[in-house]
Order: C-alpha cells, then structure tokens, then sequence
C-alpha cells in the first residue's frame, strides 16, 4: 500500500459512528455523477461493498434524509438515477420470517440495494471495500496502487439542529457542494501539511475539471467556504493557496451572497483596512475595504461626538 493511504487510514480514523459522520468520495466520481447522486451512491456503497454486512444496502428514505440533509423526493430521484446508470441495484427483499409486525413493517419500507455492474462503480465499491479492510485492522493490506483518492466528506454539517428545520433547495445544493470541496480540500491539506510541507495551491481550472462545476461554480464554493470560517486563503497570480483548512463543523448559519469572483478585498485577513480620509472633528473614515464592525463603531463615534 502507498504513503498516501497509510497516511489516509491514520486520518479517517477507525469506523463510521453509529449516526454516520461522513461518506467516502473520490476525485473520479464526478465524472459520472452529480454531487447529490454522489452522496447517495457513496453512502449506499459504504455498506453495499462490505462483506461483514452482507454486501446488501437496507435503509429507508429517512434514514438517508436524516444522513445526507436531502428531501425524501431528492432522495428516491437520485436512488431511480443510479439505477438507470447502473451503479445501483434492486435487491430482491428476503422473506418475512416471522410474524413481529415491526421487522416487517422495517423490511417493507426499507430500500434494498446492491452495487451495480458499471464499470466505475464497480471500480469504486472495491477499492472502497479494501480502503474498510484496512480501516479494521487488517494485517494484509493491498500492495497494489488505488486508482481513485478517497476523501471524507462531513455530511452532518448540515443536519438540522431542531425538528422541522429545512434548507431551501438552491442553499442546500449549494452547501453540499461546499462540503465536498471541503473534504477533498481538507484532506489534500493534511497530506501537504506532512509530506510535502508547503501550503496547499490549486487552481481554479484544475478544480473546476475534477469536480465537474463551472468554474463559476468554483469560485462561489471557495469564497463560501472562506465565509464559514472553513478556509483560509490568500490569491497568487494563477492559483489559490489555502493556507488553513479548518474541520467542518455545523452549518446553520448558511451564507449572505454568492460571489462569482475572488476578490482579494473579501479577505480581511490578508488585505489590511484602509483609511482614507480624516475628517474635520478628528474622526478617521473606513476605506472601502473596512469590515460592517468598522463601519458601524464611525458611525456610534460620530453621533456621539455630534451630541456632546
């Protein structure tokens, strides 16, 4: 096994917790999937591919919604999409063995899933398979290099807080596609931080290629990230150097604006306040780069002055 995944193994730590934290996602699987289809294939394949749980995916639609944050709709969509693309199977359910009306109720309304002949998902669902061998313990470890480069994607980020809270359908497409640009972000990040020990620079285009969006798309994603607090960055002239890649934590408070442009003037931490003029009565006016906490301290300072 390479570097890179003795290194992954160590920071993915040993298993899912009982309410999933994560999903598995590679850089290949936008190539055939959208992200909310990769979501759900992911999640479905994380039991789907392993043997000790019977190679057989067996969840409700709720179960998925409470896991992934998608609508009961977006949920049976994505499911009928997968299996049209084939990389998703029916499952014939087993027979009802018994007459507790509460295991058969669980077994009728649970979808039954198997991994699908396409040839990706396929591809997929084994190296994911030996990626949870090795999660394990295992003491025998492929030798042979992984085609795909697995990372986290913290789904749980944006499971609401209280009963009833929903997202609205264009900030929840928005927001996941933050979180899987994040995870991959995240753990590109720890990879450089310990072996390459230079600070992580992408380029839009590049980005925009793996993952599939606009590059417009890609701009959005990363200036919401840096809103969040999940990511640090600074601009040089063809790439975008992250330079912090915080965990993700809860998502509640969304976002203000979608920005198609990375403007040097939106990061506070790299771009110093200006001030620009200084006024009659002492009182020094913000640039045009100073934060709403700046402006609004002038303007009290001012009416305080005024008032005296």
């Amino acid at each position: 096994m390479s570097v890179f995944y003795q290194h992954l193994l160590k920071i993915v730590g040993k298993k899912m917790s009982k309410n999933t934290n994560f999903v598995f996602m590679s850089t290949g699987l936008f190539e055939h999937l959208s992200e909310t289809e990769a979501y759900v294939f992911s999640f479905v394949s994380y039991f789907a591919c392993d043997e000790q749980k019977g190679k057989l995916f067996k969840r409700s639609t709720i179960s998925l919604c409470n896991n992934l944050g998608y609508s009961p709709n977006t949920i049976r969509s994505a499911i009928n999409s997968l299996v049209e693309k084939k990389f998703l199977e029916h499952a014939e359910k087993p027979a009802n063995k018994t007459n507790n009306l509460k295991y058969s109720y669980i077994e009728e309304v649970s979808h039954h899933l198997t991994i699908g002949t396409h040839e990706f998902a396929k591809e997929f669902s084994s190296e994911l398979a030996e990626l949870l061998y090795g999660l394990r313990g295992a003491k025998k470890l492929t030798k042979r290099p992984l085609k795909n480069v697995f990372f986290k994607v913290y789904v749980t980020a944006l499971q609401a807080s209280k009963k009833g809270e929903k997202w609205k359908r264009n900030q929840s497409r928005h927001l996941h596609k933050v979180l899987v640009l994040h995870g991959f972000l995240h753990n590109k990040s720890k990879w450089n931080d310990k072996y390459v020990k230079t600070p992580l620079a992408l380029s839009v285009p590049y980005l925009s290629t793996m993952m599939q969006w606009s590059r417009s798309t890609v701009r959005r994603v990363i200036n919401t990230l840096v809103e969040l607090g999940f990511v640090s960055l600074k601009l040089d002239t063809k790439k975008v150097v992250f330079t912090r890649v915080k965990m993700a934590e809860k998502v509640r408070a969304g976002y203000t604006a979608l920005r198609s442009t990375l403007v040097k003037a939106q990061y506070a931490t790299f771009i110093p306040t200006q001030v620009t003029k200084v006024r009659n009565d002492g009182l020094k006016r913000p640039g045009a780069s100073a934060t709403p906490a700046e402006h609004s301290a002038f303007l009290a300072a001012m009416k305080s002055k005024h008032s005296c």
